[in-house]
Parts: structure tokens; C-alpha cells; sequence
């Protein structure tokens, strides 16, 4: 099964993300021939902190031993602003939302959550920078007569912001209508 950890955003953001969308979706149908791009639901929307990728069923039990316990941090904010890009502005593939505020205590939590899974064998974990964005739009087909720095730059994300109380271990499962994510474990951050 597919599985990674995460944090959750929150409905304020959610809703924020709806307005951005509608926004960029509204100015993207303007162009000559406007880019074909995915977005994701807002019930879906989520910080990943660590992707695992396929593990098999008999060490999701182990996983859930290491992530479950309290994690002896204090619960944070996460501000978000701006729309960003991957892998650039003029040609992108993934939009996503950055964080403005609370970078260092979500780096700090990824840690400790790489620390829980370092040396099992359950699963490999990538040895990549942790890059805390929130992605919200996959670009399928880039589309003619889109000026992409100039319209994320005018779209303005207005009082984003999350609490960081627990991370969570999910499993995805991919649907004709998308991807499903299933809680199987919450650590709390408890200080």
C-alpha cells in the first residue's frame, strides 16, 4: 500500500485555497489556449512531511508502532502566502502555496518523524532537502498565451494559516475520481 506522513491544513485554509483556485482558474481561462491543470480537493489538501511510497502490509504494523507515540514538541501556526511553482515559474508542472511562518518547528518535526524511521527496513527514505509547500493544482498540459510569474504574483493569499497539533500517517488509494487519503495513525505534539 501507498503511504506517507503529514500534517493536516485546516477548513480556514481550505477555504482559502478554494477562493486562490477559483481565482486562478478564472484568469487561466483567459489565455489563447488556457493549460489543462488538476487541482486538488480541498479535503485533500495536506503538508507532506515524508512520502514512503509502496510498503508492504506486513510492516505497516511497525509503522504505526514508530509514528504512533506523542511527539515532545509544541504545537505551532503555519502562515502561507504567495503561489509558487515546481519546478519553475515559466514552466510549471505543480502550484503550490509557501509557508511564510512556522518553516523551522515543520522541519523540525520532519526530523523527528525521519529519526523515528531511520534504519527500518520497512521502507527507504529519499535523502532530499525538505521543501514545506502546500500544493495545491498539478499543470497536465501548459497551454498557450499564460504569462505565469505575472499571474501568481497578482493573486494574493489573504489570512492562511494552520495549526500544527499532530502528524499523521495516511494511506492512498487512487479512484477514477482521485486519490483517497485514510488516517491509519495520529501522533499528537505534546509539550
Amino acid at each position: 500500500m501507498k503511504l506517507f506522513v503529514a500534517v493536516d491544513v485546516g477548513d480556514a485554509v481550505r477555504r482559502e485555497v478554494t477562493r486562490v483556485v477559483t481565482t486562478l482558474t478564472g484568469r487561466l481561462e483567459a489565455a489563447k489556449t488556457p493549460p489543462k491543470v488538476t487541482w486538488v480537493k480541498p479535503a485533500a489538501l495536506h503538508v507532506t512531511i515524508r512520502f514512503l511510497g509502496e510498503v508492504e502490509e506486513r510492516e505497516v504494523e511497525r509503522l504505526l508502532d514508530l509514528l504512533a507515540p506523542p511527539i515532545a514538541m509544541t504545537p505551532f501556526e503555519l502562515e502561507w502566502r504567495g503561489v509558487g511553482t515546481f519546478p519553475s515559474n515559466k514552466h510549471p508542472r505543480a502550484l503550490w502555496l509557501g509557508v511564510i511562518n512556522g518553516a523551522a518547528p515543520l522541519a523540525q518535526l520532519e526530523a523527528e518523524i525521519s529519526h523515528r524511521l531511520a534504519g527500518e527496513q520497512a521502507v527507504e527514505l529519499a535523502d532530499r532537502a525538505f521543501l514545506p509547500h502546500l500544493t495545491i493544482g498539478r499543470v497536465k498540459m501548459a497551454g498557450e498565451g499564460v504569462d505565469w510569474p505575472k499571474l501568481l504574483q497578482a493573486v494574493e493569499v489573504k489570512h492562511a494559516r494552520s495549526v500544527v497539533d499532530r502528524v499523521t500517517l495516511y494511506r492512498s488509494d487512487l479512484s477514477q475520481r482521485g486519490p483517497n487519503y485514510t488516517g491509519l495513525v495520529s501522533a499528537l505534539l505534546t509539550k
